[in-house]
């Protein structure tokens, strides 16, 4: 009976300790079409780099590139870590999410790319660890893709302030 009942607790704790699932690769690119009825592609283009000035602390920090003849524009950006729960947004709440963002535009639409998708941890002691911070690979599933989530929730942002700059009144 003793053995028994030492096999079952074996197994319960065993598989407690499963792991997460973990991709064979790292995130790398979200990407969105978005459309965008009754615009061309110089309009498009200028309404994004409106949209950079107005989503991003600094425009002039975040624009890498830009050629308005081939519509593109290319630009890093970060956004703060998508936390879930309270043990999650405790070892992860002050965690920074980086990602390079390409904007390229033709008449009706545009497609929105976030590549080179990282996650940066800030050194800090807190209750006696010491965490050394630094950037690395987005390896679990779970932070995939709520992170993935929130980049096509800032595609659709686009989206909405893009045509929202459309129907705005120049008479005020």
């Amino acid at each position: 009976m003793k053995k028994l009942l030492f096999a079952g607790l074996l197994v319960l704790g065993v598989t407690g300790c499963m792991s997460m699932p973990t991709p064979s690769t790292p995130m790398t690119n979200v990407v969105d079409i978005v459309a965008l009825n009754g615009q061309s592609k110089d309009q498009i283009f200028e309404k994004s780099k409106i949209w950079i000035a107005k989503s991003f602390k600094s425009a002039n920090n975040v624009i890498q590139y830009q050629d308005k003849s081939t519509g593109q524009i290319i630009g890093k950006g970060t956004i703060p870590f998508p936390c879930d729960g309270f043990i999650d947004c405790g070892a992860f709440g002050q965690d920074r999410v980086n990602f390079t963002i390409q904007i390229d535009t033709k008449d009706n639409k545009a497609r929105i790319s976030f590549s080179d998708i990282t996650a940066t941890s800030l050194t800090y002691v807190k209750g006696g660890m010491n965490n050394i911070g630094g950037e690395r690979q987005i390896l679990i599933v779970e932070h995939q893709q709520r992170i993935e989530s929130k980049l096509k929730l800032i595609a659709q942002q686009y989206k909405a302030d893009v045509i929202n700059q459309q129907t705005e009144s120049k008479d005020w």
